[in-house]
């Protein structure tokens, strides 16, 4: 299929046929994937694992096996060239040398299933998965408010997908709606500000100790 030239698409739309917003949908595609991971841990469809032991030692083994091939990618010149290659501006500068996103992503899920009830769990890393890959999207292509280095347009779409994330649970699997809209907001939140912590780690923790607090028995 040959290309739409960007004069010929829609203004409104044009942002999305720039270099640097089909750079960043390529990894969020990958980012979006990730969705099954809470998905997952709710609905429990495949055999194994089940339960928090067995989902413990699949996320151990998958954390390990994503530092140990960073660890390479760091250290070895060959895979750092070839993954620059083969995923382009996929990697972002300070992964580069750096662990990437993906991994701080199942890090966070193995400390969630660690510290959270796991509807909680699923619960917060869907609110990373969803809220920060919308905010991306929308903030690389229609962000025009700067703050803290991210755009308030960004920001409120991510907002807007952590709700959505919340009204399924809530629907779904009956998570109780102040619980919920605390943690959609508590992950929108640590997304825009300035945080020294990776916003897979930072989004997912944050939310759930959040959700977890309101969820105690009073």
């Amino acid at each position: 299929m040959t290309p739409v030239p960007p004069e010929r698409v829609p203004e409104p739309l044009r942002p999305l046929t720039s270099p640097v917003w089909l750079t960043e949908a390529r990894r969020k595609i990958i980012h979006f994937a990730s969705l099954i991971l809470p998905l997952a841990l709710l609905y429990e469809f495949s055999p194994w694992p089940r339960g928090r032991a067995e989902w413990r030692w699949l996320l151990v083994l998958l954390t390990l096996g994503a530092i140990a091939f960073d660890l390479v990618r760091i250290h070895q010149r060959r895979v750092r060239l070839f993954m620059r290659d083969f995923f382009g501006g996929m990697i972002r500068e300070h992964e580069r040398w750096n662990l990437l996103g993906s991994t701080y992503l199942l890090i966070a899920a193995l400390l969630a299933i660690e510290i959270f009830p796991q509807p909680v769990a699923a619960a917060a890393l869907g609110f990373t998965v969803l809220g920060d890959g919308v905010a991306a999207l929308v903030g690389k292509a229609w962000g025009r408010t700067r703050f803290f280095h991210k755009t308030l347009e960004g920001a409120l779409a991510g907002l807007v997908a952590c709700l959505l994330w919340a009204t399924f649970l809530h629907f779904t699997v009956h998570l109780p709606w102040p619980a919920l809209i605390a943690g959609a907001l508590a992950a929108s939140l640590v997304e825009l500000l300035p945080i020294p912590l990776d916003d897979n780690l930072g989004m997912t923790l944050v939310s759930g100790y959040v959700m977890r607090f309101l969820m105690m028995p009073a």
